[in-house]
């Protein structure tokens, strides 16, 4: 028997044994009533791991390609792993070196309270060049602290150039010929859930893909990308229209009205998420590489924030002018994703069988509610109808409600992300990976739209063990109060700030090993990442040790 036919035959003889997880537990007990069969939570488990068998199959795939670890900018040695990983006291750990993070962009993370072994969440934080095709054979290459340094102190960038400015370098080979250049900041957060597998290789990895498919692709077209970004621009300094201007001739005016700068940089992220996810299905035939993640990421590009979310990540801008979300929680509870689920179910019926309904009620049914009238939602409706209750109707729904968090399949309460390709319910063994998306919805900001920029005015990225008991403006508060009380000239202030949020998050624990709030509430139990993205080094990008810090405030007008 071959490989795959093994891994297939684990994942069809495995026991309906499942648990429900610690976290549920409660939620789980308050499930199905005695008239119909209970509401089975499912333990997210990655099910081609014969660990679950409990050691009664060899573990088909032993190979790791990518051990755990700690996100690679906190240069953690094995001691330092070991501390972070106390479940007890759960420290709040922060980067060694402020001063080597991009841009001194802030970072902390704490672990769970006990939920899983390790911290599954991973953290990426990253500067890239991208050079125009046909000056120089490398696209696309990755700066190190002491090459940003370099090139900020040669003055190739002041306060009014924003980071990615286009500028003009000589190629390398051809004296003669001029290579337009960007720099792009990349940072993100991976959610993992059901294993470490999924989260660390793409933390690892994504930022390959966007500069693979980003950035080489991109840097076909450099010249137009900057074109398009100088003339709308030009055209509002503020308010933007679209570009008239596209890539290639010969192109209707209607194509060319339709493709602007923004347009080729969300396609590209689009592109390299999927490419991500397909490259962990790829590996996972020969490495292990367990589990799924959510993912959010922001990349800094000819001034612009592009933040790309798949999953429950939340990404956050606090300004003087305001605190706004700038990504949507992706989840089974979304209204969107909702009518999404339910369309694969309806065109592909044979994935949930006669094990769920697709349909959503406006209450739990029992068979007490037979022949009874209830209110229902299905794929293409907004508002909701009424129909009379059959027994197909008593079947578990797409979508449930019975948990803390809407569950799609009784199972995970995300919707998209990375991995999670073995993902089987617990009860019926039905794969879960086919509604599960890998493309992100992108938005986008224009951080030149401000009037100025001060070093209180940041983006927040965080995982939802932050979300989850820490409001956006709570949020912001303890961020702005943070700054205000720091040392402009500290490059710590945004990693002390990212500190206190993830403090505020985990709590204290108490006689009742339960962790609560200083405010007297719950606190999170999950792990919790947090990133503290400064907007004016954004822009203006700092100087070096042996220059003067920069105003405080930057004037966009």
């Amino acid at each position: 028997m071959d490989l795959m036919a093994l891994a297939q035959g684990v994942r069809n003889v495995l026991s309906s044994s499942s648990r429900s997880s610690a976290e549920d537990a409660d939620d789980s007990a308050n499930g199905r009533s005695p008239e119909g069969p209970p509401n089975r939570l499912g333990l997210v488990v990655d099910m081609s791991d014969a660990n679950f068998l409990g050691g009664f199959i060899p573990v088909l795939l032993e190979k790791v390609r990518h051990p755990y670890c700690r996100p690679e900018f906190l240069y953690f040695t094995d001691d330092d792993i070991a501390i972070s990983a106390d479940k007890s006291i759960r420290p709040v750990i922060c980067p060694k070196n402020a001063e080597r993070m991009p841009l001194l962009v802030g970072y902390a993370e704490t672990i769970n309270a006990g939920k899983t072994l390790q911290n599954e969440d991973q953290a990426t934080a990253r500067l890239l060049q991208i050079v125009q095709q046909g000056y120089e054979a490398e696209v696309a290459k990755e700066l190190d602290r002491r090459q940003q340094l370099k090139h900020v102190s040669n003055g190739r960038m002041s306060d009014d150039d924003p980071l990615g400015s286009p500028t003009i370098s000589l190629g390398s080979d051809s004296p003669s010929l001029i290579a337009p250049r960007v720099e792009a900041a990349f940072f993100a957060i991976f959610d993992g859930h059901a294993g470490t597998g999924a989260s660390i290789m793409a933390s690892r990895c994504l930022h390959e893909h966007i500069k693979v498919v980003y950035f080489s692709r991109l840097s076909e077209v450099l010249e137009s990308l900057i074109e398009m970004d100088r003339e709308e621009n030009f055209m509002s300094t503020k308010f933007r229209s679209d570009s008239a201007y596209s890539i290639g001739k010969g192109q209707s005016r209607l194509e060319k009205s339709t493709i602007n700068a923004d347009a080729l940089v969300i396609g590209a992220l689009e592109s390299a998420y999927v490419d991500m996810d397909h490259q962990i299905a790829e590996e996972k035939q020969v490495f292990k590489i367990n589990g799924g993640c959510a993912v959010i990421s922001a990349t800094i590009l000819l001034g612009k924030i592009y933040v790309a979310n798949a999953g429950d990540c939340r990404a956050v801008l606090v300004t003087s002018e305001k605190v706004e979300a700038l990504s949507c929680d992706l989840t089974p509870a979304a209204d969107s994703e909702r009518k999404r689920l339910q369309e694969i179910a309806y065109r592909n019926p044979e994935i949930i069988g006669s094990a769920f309904s697709r349909l959503e009620y406006a209450r739990h049914l029992t068979k007490k509610d037979l022949r009874k009238k209830v209110l229902y939602r299905d794929w293409f409706m907004q508002g909701w109808s009424v129909k009379t209750v059959r027994d197909s109707d008593l079947r578990p729904p797409l979508i449930s409600d019975r948990f803390k968090k809407k569950r799609l399949l009784n199972t995970i309460g995300v919707s998209r992300g990375f991995g999670d390709h073995h993902l089987l319910t617990a009860d019926d063994k039905l794969s879960i990976k086919p509604f599960l998306s890998a493309v992100p919805e992108v938005r986008v900001f224009d951080i030149r739209s401000l009037s100025t920029l001060t070093d209180k005015d940041v983006l927040i990225l965080g995982s939802d063990g932050l979300w989850d008991v820490i409001s956006n403006e709570d949020a912001a508060l303890i961020v702005k109060s943070s700054l205000s009380s720091s040392d402009p000239t500290d490059a710590s202030r945004y990693c002390a700030a990212a500190q206190e949020l993830a403090t505020a998050a985990r709590g204290n624990p108490t006689e009742s090993y339960k962790w609560m709030m200083n405010c007297g509430g719950l606190a999170s139990t999950d792990d919790i990442t947090v990133l503290v993205i400064p907007l004016k080094y954004c822009i203006a990008p700092p100087r070096g040790d042996d220059e003067e810090d920069d105003d405080e405030m930057i004037n966009l007008d």
